[in-house]
């Protein structure tokens, strides 16, 4: 569970918000995109009595919170990699675990179609700390389906997430078992 208003860019996304916002002002150029909405009511964003949600007194966590950005989804003229940026820098300086949440996770290791380092960023990162006898976890959470409205699209999508971690020779799996 999260708290405070560094989780409202979030809510939108879960809630929605950003794709129906980009529908709606789809020609309006002036629309910011990317800044979420303000809210006055602090009580809607932070939560006094804890108690009432958790079985334990919470704790605070450092985290950074990425999302991606491009001509699908913000309007951007560019495809940027600042979010893979990201993943991988968090990936190289993360001292227990890693925590990744998306809607899908495609990164298959010598592929021709999908170019993206994460997959060689966690084995590279595995490795090390087995090397260095480190207790290290990765967390993927993804929803049970894609949310797409063509089942060939979820079916797909839902494809190269295996090859991207169990399927495959150069799954992150099979890396992980062959090294």
């Amino acid at each position: 569970m999260v708290f405070g208003d560094k989780n409202i860019d979030q809510q939108m996304e879960i809630n929605g918000e950003h794709i129906e916002n980009c529908e709606k002002y789809l020609k309006n150029d002036l629309y910011p995109y990317l800044l979420p909405k303000s809210y006055d009511d602090v009580e809607d964003l932070t939560i006094e009595n804890w108690k009432d949600f958790l079985e334990s007194e919470p704790f605070r966590v450092n985290a950074q919170c990425v999302r991606s950005v491009g001509p699908w989804s913000a309007r951007t003229k560019t495809i940027e990699s600042s979010i893979q940026n990201a993943y991988i820098q968090m990936i190289d300086v993360a001292k227990h675990y890693i925590y990744i949440e998306n809607q899908f996770f495609v990164s298959i290791a010598q592929d021709s179609v999908v170019r993206n380092q994460l997959g060689d960023v966690l084995f590279r990162r595995i490795e090390r700390a087995h090397k260095n006898d480190e207790k290290f976890r990765i967390y993927i959470v993804l929803p049970l389906l894609p949310g797409f409205d063509s089942m060939n699209t979820v079916q797909a999508v839902l494809y190269f997430i295996m090859r991207s971690i169990v399927k495959g020779d150069n799954s992150l799996f099979k890396r992980l078992e062959n090294a």
